[in-house]
């Protein structure tokens, strides 16, 4: 029918009429991303082209066919808003088998689904749009729905993806004006972050922080809470309706991602300049540390500051390796932007921060060159580095303090026997940020991908405890634990009507239960029959048990003179070596100590203290004796 139309600069009934004999009179599947009524409709204006869906009838109509209409429907509520008919009058005044054959009455339209979008010229070329969902309606910000071609929330272009000129995208998915200071906060941020990412040498490296560095690394890890969970709410944005106040929790988050649309960005640079920023950045921060580095040497030299305030290289480096630590998962979510592509009805891919550009087009790929440097410059570089600190650093260390201030970023928030933890930490972080990977289209995936990797990092948080300090311990544990339940606890809201994507999350969810349960099964089963396998050896060689055993307690007895020798140590040692044991080893120490004055507390009648402890422990103490 708009084939017949297009183009024609005139047309009449007949046109109309023609159109649809073209068709055949067959039917067929509605188009995805449409919704098809059915029956026919009412068309009144056909001399040109487009033709209008929604005629303006109503009480005020004076042609024939206008005041016939609202007659018609004038008496039904459901049939008119206010002074005009609505959609559902046009059907209505096309039911009546007397106006079957009018050529005005036409086969309705297949409408666009909510969060579809088409252009009137191909209507059924249907894309997706990947934009947040109206928290107070049922209807997309940016894509309603309804006939082709339609955006609101001040969008415009392909899935409606883009705003007009002129203005900038909100947080809220929402275009609004540039006028009035709109490139005010980026100017402001940028001199904010050039003036005050130098001061961050001086807060971590600093008398304060050294002796407060337990801290520090708490506000590292709560910082990756906030960006893990503001990585897990974009998984969200196609079909999640949040509720207040997560919709405001989630907005306020955005910054901790370096989302430009806080600082109205898009008043002052392009969607493409605003990405390869967003990849640049750590870079051009680094550099920017070590210009003022060489500055404040250079002033130091000439003595115009203070040398207290002159950066020295190790400490430098240091600060870089805490920050691009801290930061990980917010320069490793802007390094994946390009690779995040959802499909559309029509076949296309398009990118999720920015439906107007497909996926393998020539716009996409500047965004794609940019976002594999970055992944083989921030991911694989830095965690190759990263990797191979572990391994060497330890041994320079031995050499003096230069590689400890250098590389402490990486060694003094975790216990001794857990030096190599902060790899460990890394990776976790990358295999949460890559969530946004797997599948967009389909928020399950990524729900489900975050629950799986927080879990099975809980458990190994809770078995190896690595952090130097308790408080970070629990604090790693609360954190991963409150990951796991806001995974599973978003589930219900998320919503996804395709019928592919339903069977196959289905699919998905019984895998992983039918994977968990044997996993389960297979870790129970394992244990009994470990157990019963020592049980076997130790009965089919009983000497080679027993010189084990003797082994083991040799091993234990040596560490136990070496102990007991501490005394031969003067008083000033003595607490120069307590002073230097960590939160875990003082810990250990008193434990030890509660168990000795346990023991020797034995003797005592009556004594209440030590009587559950010597009660448990009678009978290992008596064979012990004997």
């Amino acid at each position: 029918f708009l084939q017949a139309l297009q183009g024609k600069e005139e047309a009449n009934s007949t046109d109309v009429a023609f159109a649809v004999r073209l068709a055949g009179g067959q039917c067929r599947p509605c188009p995805g991303g449409m919704v098809c009524h059915g029956g026919l409709e009412l068309l009144q204006r056909v001399d040109r082209y487009p033709v209008e869906y929604y005629p303006s009838m109503g009480e005020s109509s004076s042609d024939e066919l206008g005041m016939t209409v609202w007659s018609i429907c004038k008496t039904d509520p459901e049939l008119v808003d206010g002074n005009v008919v609505n959609q559902n009058c046009l059907r209505r005044f096309c039911e009546d088998e007397s106006r079957v054959a009018d050529p005005r009455c036409i086969p309705t339209f297949p409408e666009l689904a909510l969060g579809h979008w088409a252009d009137p010229d191909f209507p059924f070329d249907v894309y997706k749009c990947q934009a947040l969902v109206s928290a107070t309606s049922d209807s997309f910000v940016s894509c309603p729905g309804g006939r082709p071609g339609t955006c609101s929330g001040g969008r415009t272009g392909l899935a409606c993806g883009r705003c007009e000129d002129g203005s900038t995208m909100d947080v809220d998915g929402t275009c609004k004006s540039c006028e009035g200071g709109g490139s005010v906060p980026t100017v402001f941020a940028i001199i904010i972050i050039l003036f005050g990412f130098p001061c961050l040498y001086y807060f971590m490296n600093g008398k304060l922080t050294s002796e407060t560095s337990t801290m520090m690394a708490t506000g590292i890890s709560m910082g990756a809470l906030l960006t893990l969970t503001q990585h897990f709410s974009v998984l969200g944005q196609l079909t999640v309706k949040w509720e207040e106040p997560m919709t405001s929790i989630w907005a306020a988050l955005d910054i901790f991602m370096f989302n430009p649309k806080f600082l109205n960005s898009g008043c002052v640079f392009g969607d493409t300049s605003i990405f390869i920023g967003r990849i640049l950045l750590p870079s051009i921060l680094l550099s920017w540390l070590a210009v003022f580095a060489l500055a404040t040497q250079a002033a130091g030299r000439a003595g115009v500051v203070k040398e207290s305030l002159v950066m020295v290289w190790p400490k430098v480096r240091n600060t870089m390796g805490q920050m691009f630590q801290a930061f990980y998962i917010a320069i490793s979510m802007s390094c994946i932007l390009a690779l995040q592509c959802y499909s559309s009805p029509n076949g296309t891919s398009s990118l999720s921060q920015h439906p107007y550009i497909l996926c393998g087009s020539g716009d996409h790929t500047p965004f794609l060159v940019f976002s594999v440097l970055g992944m083989i410059v921030y991911l694989f570089g830095f965690g190759a580095f990263y990797i191979t600190a572990c391994i060497v650093i330890p041994g320079r260390s031995q050499r003096g303090l230069v590689a400890i201030q250098a590389y402490r970023f990486i060694f003094f928030r975790f216990r001794p026997e857990f030096w190599y933890w902060g790899s460990v930490f890394l990776f976790r972080n990358l295999l949460l940020t890559l969530a946004g990977v797997l599948n967009p289209g389909n928020p399950y995936t990524g729900a489900m991908y975050l629950g799986l990797v927080a879990l099975g990092f809980l458990i190994a948080q809770c078995v190896c405890w690595p952090w130097r300090s308790n408080l970070l311990n629990t604090l790693d544990t609360v954190i991963l634990f409150a990951m796991v339940a806001i995974v599973f606890s978003t589930l219900p809201f998320i919503e996804v009507t395709e019928v592919e994507v339903l069977e196959s999350t289905r699919d998905t969810l019984v895998g992983i239960m039918v994977t968990v349960f044997v996993l389960a099964s297979l870790t129970v089963v394992g244990s009994i029959l470990g157990n019963m396998a020592c049980k076997v050896r130790e009965v089919r060689d009983p000497d080679g048990h027993m010189q084990r055993k003797e082994a083991s307690m040799k091993t234990l007895s040596k560490a136990w003179a070496d102990l007991t020798n501490c005394y031969r140590l003067d008083a000033s040692r003595q607490m120069q070596f307590l002073t230097n044991l960590g939160a875990f080893d003082r810990a250990a120490v008193l434990k030890l100590a509660g168990v000795v004055d346990l023991e020797l507390s034995r003797s005592e009648k009556g004594s209440k203290r030590s009587s559950r402890r010597v009660s448990m422990n009678a009978g290992s103490l008596s064979t012990a004796s004997k």
